[in-house]
């Protein structure tokens, strides 16, 4: 709720960036699995009438040349930003990959000073980006022992200070700050008075409006039947996308759902309805191999 919410930018901008700062970094460090190219192979095969609508925001599936047309961002992707003044500038930079955006958003520096390496003698105190990196440290060393509990007051001290007075709660009740002003964020290059937010959809927002529009229509009574929805990877708790899968059933579709954990597949019909468990990146090659065939025959979209 400090990162992805309007009320949390308004508190604290810099915190925001910061977090999207890494979100973005990391990003685009990422490569496309399988389950995204063979997701763009069956769209490429299969037409217009294919088409995806996806929460992430990683911009993975348009690097694994998943057709335009055909992919529906609904929460938009980390590479996009707007001016915080929607109605007097309405400035939107799209596609825009620097990285750092600015010099106070620079992750490897902020790494660097937090553990230590930047200003002798400092007590840094944990930011989201220690954090995460901490815990895919402790991940890559505990493996199937590590425990991904929610950070506490603790982890929020001054690294190596005194044990804290308090019991800890957890991250949600304490407040952070970035300690970064607006001249360290992005700036509005077109009304030169306001800084840039993120274009992703937050919590308490509504999906860009031709996004919705477009999604919506997919399940209009006047639209045409669905043969089949897949549910690949979600835990289907965030609407409206959450009611997607039962306003397709509606339509005729038979749902198959890929997932880690079963108990993530909603609404299933016995007999009509299908779950698959484990990694989509195993799961949907194989699931979609009949339609599309193997890797070897994908269309080349390396770039």
């Amino acid at each position: 709720m400090q990162v992805a919410t309007p009320a949390g930018f308004r508190h604290d901008p810099g915190l925001v960036w910061q977090f999207y700062a890494y979100r973005r970094h990391e990003a685009l460090k990422a490569k496309p699995n399988p389950a995204h190219y063979a997701l763009a192979e069956l769209s490429r095969r299969m037409g217009p009438g294919c088409v995806t609508l996806t929460q992430n925001v990683d911009n993975l599936s348009p690097r694994a040349g998943h057709p335009e047309g055909q992919l529906k961002q609904l929460h938009v992707n980390l590479f996009n930003m707007r001016c915080v003044d929607v109605v007097g500038c309405g400035y939107v930079d799209e596609g825009n990959f620097a990285d750092p955006l600015t010099p106070a958003l620079d992750t490897t520096r902020a790494e660097a000073a937090a553990i230590g390496r930047v200003g002798a003698g400092s007590k840094p105190k944990a930011s989201p980006m220690l954090l995460a990196g901490l815990a895919r440290k402790n991940a890559q060393i505990l493996g199937d022992k590590f425990d991904d509990k929610s950070p506490k007051t603790d982890d929020l001290a001054p690294l190596k200070a005194a044990d804290a007075a308090e019991r800890p709660r957890p991250m949600s009740d304490v407040r952070m700050s970035s300690g970064l002003g607006k001249e360290d964020l992005p700036q509005c290059p077109k009304c030169k008075t306001n800084i840039l937010r993120p274009g992703v959809v937050w919590f308490g927002e509504a999906l860009a409006e031709n996004t919705a529009e477009e999604a919506e229509a997919l399940f209009a009574e006047e639209s045409e039947p669905i043969d089949l929805c897949l549910v690949i990877g979600t835990s289907s708790k965030v609407w409206p996308t959450a009611g997607y899968a039962e306003k397709a059933r509606k339509k005729g579709a038979r749902v198959a759902t890929i997932n880690v954990d079963a108990g993530d597949a909603k609404g299933l019909r016995p007999g009509t309805d299908w779950v698959f468990v484990g990694d989509a990146a195993q799961v949907l090659p194989e699931l979609l191999r009949p339609a599309i065939g193997g890797p070897e025959g994908w269309k080349d979209v390396s770039s």
